[in-house]
Formats: C-alpha cells, sequence, structure tokens
C-alpha cells in the first residue's frame, strides 16, 4: 500500500495544516491505549532516540532492538564492526519469540508499545520479523502504525560512529552503512498502511511530534 507521508515536506493533501493544530506542546503528554508503533530503519538511523521522545510525550513502553539482541550479544565478543555468526540471530530470534509471547498474553491490553528493528527490504527473515509483529499487534487488537525511516546516506555513516552506540553493543561501521543505504532500502510493509518519515534535517523531538500526530488523526484518539 503507498504510505501516509510525514516528513519536513508533507505530501498528503490537507495534512499540514491538520498536524500544525494537534502538534502538542513539549509539556504536554498524549493519552492513548492499546497501539504499537513499529520503528524501521537502518543502525544508526535515530529509532532509539526517536522512541525515547516518545516516550517523553505518551505513555509507552519501549521494546528497542538491542533490548532483545543483547541478551545475546553481552554474551558473546562483539565490537559493532564485523559480521556475527548466523547461530546468533537464531538465538536472538528465540528471545523475540519471548518477549512478543510475553507482551501478547501478560501485557495490560491498554498498554502502548514502541517497537523499532533494522528491516531490510527483500530479505525473507526481516519480512517474517515485521509479520510477527503485525501478528502480535492483530492478536492483542492495539492500533498499529510502522514507520520507516528514510536518511541521507552519508548522514547515516556520521551517525553510526557515536561513542555512545559503543556502550549499547550497537553496529559502528560507517562503510558498512554507507553500503546498507546505497544498496538497499528500508523494509516497505506489504498490505498494510504506513508513514515514512525523513530524518536527515529532522530532529528526534520534531519527528516524535509529527508520529504521534498521526496517531492521532489516523485512529482519532
Amino acid at each position: 500500500m503507498r504510505p501516509r507521508l510525514v516528513a519536513t515536506q508533507l505530501r498528503r493533501s490537507g495534512f499540514q495544516a491538520r498536524l500544525s493544530r494537534s502538534v502538542m506542546r513539549p509539556s504536554e503528554k498524549v493519552c492513548m491505549n492499546n497501539v504499537i508503533l513499529y520503528l524501521m530503519g537502518f543502525a544508526g538511523t535515530g529509532k532509539l532516540t526517536i522512541a525515547k521522545a516518545i516516550l517523553a510525550r505518551s505513555p509507552f513502553l519501549l521494546v528497542d532492538n538491542h533490548c532483545i539482541n543483547n541478551v545475546v550479544f553481552s554474551l558473546i565478543d562483539t565490537d559493532g564492526n564485523g559480521p556475527l555468526p548466523p547461530s546468533v540471530w537464531e538465538n536472538v530470534g528465540k528471545v523475540r519469540s519471548i518477549v512478543f509471547n510475553t507482551i501478547r498474553y501478560l501485557s495490560k491490553p491498554a498498554r502502548n508499545f514502541v517497537l523499532t528493528n533494522v528491516l531490510v527490504e527483500g530479505d525473507d527473515e526481516d519480512e517474517k520479523v515485521f509479520q510477527e509483529v503485525r501478528a502480535l499487534a492483530t492478536a492483542r487488537g492495539a492500533a498499529f502504525l510502522p514507520v520507516r525511516l528514510i536518511i541521507a546516506p552519508e548522514e547515516l555513516a556520521r551517525r553510526v560512529v557515536s561513542p555512545q552506540r559503543q556502550a549499547l553493543l550497537k553496529s559502528r561501521n560507517p562503510d558498512e552503512a554507507l553500503r546498507m543505504a546505497r544498496e538497499h532500502q528500508v523494509y516497505i510493509p506489504k498490505d498494510e498502511d504506513y508513514v515514512e518519515l525523513e530524518v536527515t534535517k529532522l530532529s528526534p523531538a520534531d519527528a516524535a511530534e509529527q508520529i504521534l500526530a498521526e496517531v492521532r488523526q489516523r485512529f482519532r484518539l
């Protein structure tokens, strides 16, 4: 399906005016119930930073991809630059299944979640992961909004070497970041409406506010 575009250049007729009226002040909290946001982008895009800005504005629980990955990553020698053996991702998948099962069966029905992940278009395993999140939202009866975060390759390479990423066991290879951004696309949801947000020059606070404004407009929250 075509995305609903929410970016510094809004391309959806009439939405700019609604957005300017609905964007909250920093001190305001947005009350929502049973929403799942899925932030997708290449490593270094700023998914976690934007997610934290969303948490500062609305009562969401964060499920960052490294909350899941680092259960495994913290037990092995990873420097954030080299490739990881396939068995690592098999174990990460097991952890993710436990997390999703917990959200599905044990989390309160009204809980909101913001999930993040690196998903690449055309990757079969990433397609499966997206469908797992979609199935989770369906099982909870949640309002589900996937968000594609788009960034210029040069800006991605600049961000990915941030020292803060090393402490979180995140990838820090600028050459790999450039290659990914130039040769691949962020995953594009199939048969699912989604938002596409260009974040090269957009602050995390503005990104969070635009995403939450889209949630309110779309789901009448």
